[in-house]
């Protein structure tokens, strides 16, 4: 969690969009550390090598964990006892949106290492544009159920 902070303060002192307290950017040092944090009770400082995967590291766990919890929201639908409401149909529209996410990211960094003339491997980004494009299309399909099970549930409640 320290490392996370610790890049989250260098990378707003870097980019200059305020002045971190503490936090200094070496830009040559001697042992080759990008960034240092003084701990100002202990006079402790430290140095270290900034790095944007810890970020994307972080962020990759934070958007799984919300992933994780509209998935266990969108399970919850079929254990209800009404199933065909508006609430559990908005459930079914959030979790098909949030497959978008990585469909977007993973096709940028395709056409990004396209241009760069990268390679780039199968296993990674290939795959979770498959499976995320794979639910997404189950998604939508429970979606459309959804609606035409929404419609007719209307209509049988105004024939009684």
């Amino acid at each position: 969690m320290f490392v996370f902070l610790f890049s989250i303060l260098s990378l707003i002192e870097q980019y200059r969009l305020f002045d971190a307290p503490f936090v200094d950017i070496l830009e040559n040092d001697v042992n080759g550390f990008d960034a240092k944090i003084s701990i100002p009770f202990i006079k402790g400082v430290i140095k270290y090598q900034f790095s944007y995967t810890i970020i994307f590291m972080w962020l990759w766990l934070l958007f799984y964990s919300i992933y994780f919890y509209v998935l266990k929201e969108f399970f919850k639908i079929f254990i209800e006892d009404e199933l065909f409401i508006t609430k559990s149909l908005n459930k079914l529209k959030i979790f098909f949106r949030l497959n978008f996410i990585p469909i977007i990211l993973n096709t940028g960094i395709i056409i990004m290492g396209w241009i760069e003339n990268e390679n780039v491997s199968f296993e990674e980004e290939y795959f979770y544009l498959f499976i995320h494009s794979c639910i997404a299309l189950i998604i939508y399909t429970y979606i459309d159920i959804f609606k035409k099970g929404q419609k007719l549930q209307e209509e049988n409640d105004l024939t009684i």
